[in-house]
């Protein structure tokens, strides 16, 4: 592509006159030196812990001619010691510019599909693969991005955010509109917006799911108030909002947005609702069902998860395909059956105990999914959980908090240590439990804690996995090492069966 054609819309200064350069060829963007080719682009962003403008050598060498530069990064001395031959493009934002010139160098592949963003603290997962499910029986080919990977046509791709960088969006979407997908339903992280991920994403619509304190750091947003514009932002780059009325937040998502808006909820009165909820329990699901009630009608629903909270994300779902003219039939059976692995997944493994994995790794998710397993009839509620090595320990006090008043016994173990001792983590997990009539085990090999999970689990005990969910690693020492939770929690749980045949 044509670096002026590449860089259209993008407000910048150049070392080159504009007619030296308009016939410059682009063959790639890079903004990682190390992917640089002949041709290439490279965009040199300004990261919290590392400054793009250090490897500009590096992308020369590797061929890159053409270098997107930010006028204020104190890295920029950098780039003034490069051959005369680099044309070097200066703008305000580096990650706002690759937003533009991704959307530009694919073609604008947004606008030719009908993208769904979902934002929110929890639900986000659960919510894009069922809108997924949902349009797909309906006949509408759709893909998914988020946490989980990135799903379409049987494809599937890691994704090492939530919500990609802005080139890896954009490429993306070329590939999944070149393989006949329509529609996106794609999360959108707070980090994602704050970084300019999706500025350039053409939304058809917005979808808010709830919202509490996560992700405040000095590595991530300095204050509440700064995560909560951040979702909100998401509803003025959308033409059609769809709002979850019974959350706090909701009256401020409403204010920032430039978007039209429909509401669904439980408690308030809403364009969607739920009434008559049930909770119902099967050996391989803990699932709910209630009455949907719109302004035309009201029909029967069901969902094999089970909670309040399960029943917000499938009125949303049932918002999303409504408004997008999904058979009200279609809707129904479908969300029957969708699924999502490791959101509240139940393993079938030991007939007489329920097990279930979840990617609970905050308070408040924890106390979700706790607090739900208590609707049904149980014996003991059991939690196995850790907290992420080297971050803040407030997270760790708030599981434990939790887990605390909630449960019936506690295993501490390890999630994702990464270069922390995993008894630093669960030693200060452990302060929760003073004074409390939870017990509690200390196992930091989380291999080992699910191993004795499985063999401890008596008639009707309810056992979380927490924190894990869908991921398939644990981070130590900065590697990524091989953890499938429910392979490990199924081998055991053979074992434990054969064992007891042995002795019956």
């Amino acid at each position: 592509m044509k670096l002026l054609k590449l860089i259209e819309n993008v407000s910048f200064t150049s070392n080159q006159p504009l007619d030296k350069i308009k016939e410059i060829e682009v063959k790639d963007i890079a903004y990682n030196s190390r992917n640089c080719e002949d041709g290439f682009m490279f965009v040199a962003l300004v990261g919290e812990t590392v400054d793009g403008h250090k490897f500009v050598k590096n992308a020369y060498d590797k061929g890159a001619r053409v270098f997107l530069l930010q006028k204020n990064s104190k890295f920029s001395k950098y780039a003034m010691d490069l051959n005369e031959d680099a044309i070097k493009i200066f703008v305000d934002d580096t990650r706002l510019a690759l937003s533009k010139i991704s959307h530009n160098f694919f073609s604008q592949p947004s606008k030719s599909l009908k993208i769904i963003g979902v934002t929110g603290t929890k639900g986000k997962t659960t919510i894009t693969n069922y809108i997924s499910t949902v349009l797909n029986e309906s006949g509408v080919n759709t893909g998914v991005i988020g946490t989980n990977g990135t799903f379409y046509n049987g494809i599937y791709e890691t994704t090492s955010n939530t919500t990609p960088e802005s080139y890896e969006l954009h490429r993306i979407f070329k590939k999944m509109l070149d393989n006949g997908v329509r529609c996106v339903a794609m999360e959108v992280s707070s980090g994602g917006i704050m970084q300019n991920r999706v500025e350039d994403v053409d939304f058809d619509l917005a979808v808010f799911s709830n919202l509490s304190p996560d992700h405040i750091g000095p590595k991530e947003h300095p204050t509440f108030e700064h995560y909560l514009q951040c979702k909100a932002k998401l509803f003025k780059l959308a033409k059609h909002g769809i709002i979850n009325v019974d959350d706090e937040y909701a009256e401020e998502i409403i204010k920032a947005a430039t978007c039209d808006i429909e509401t669904f909820a439980i408690e308030n009165n809403a364009n969607l609702s739920a009434e008559n909820i049930k909770y119902s329990k099967e050996i391989d699901s803990l699932g709910v069902s209630f009455d949907c009630k719109t302004a035309e009608d009201t029909f029967p629903c069901y969902i094999c998860s089970p909670g309040t909270f399960s029943i917000y994300n499938a009125l949303a779902v049932i918002a999303v395909c409504k408004y997008l003219g999904v058979k009200k039939e279609v809707m129904i059976e479908s969300l029957k059956t969708a699924k999502v692995d490791g959101r509240v997944q139940v393993l079938p493994v030991i007939p007489y105990a329920t097990f279930i994995i979840d990617y609970a790794h905050n308070g408040v998710s924890l106390e979700c999914i706790l607090q739900t397993l208590k609707n049904y009839e149980h014996n003991r509620v059991i939690c196995l959980f850790g907290s992420v090595g080297g971050r803040t320990e407030i997270r760790r006090k708030e599981l434990g908090d939790v887990a605390a008043k909630e449960c019936d016994l506690a295993i501490l173990t390890s999630d994702n240590p990464d270069f922390e001792d995993p008894m630093n983590v669960i030693n200060d997990i452990a302060q929760s439990f003073e004074g409390s009539s939870c017990e509690i085990l200390k196992i930091p090999d989380r291999s080992e804690a699910v191993k004795t999970a499985i063999r401890i689990a008596k008639d009707g005990d309810m056992i979380v996995f927490a924190g894990k969910g869908h991921e398939k690693y644990q981070l130590i020492n900065g590697e990524k090492v091989y953890f499938d939770e429910a392979e490990i929690a199924k081998s055991e749980a053979k074992k434990v069966m054969e064992e007891r045949e042995l002795l019956a």
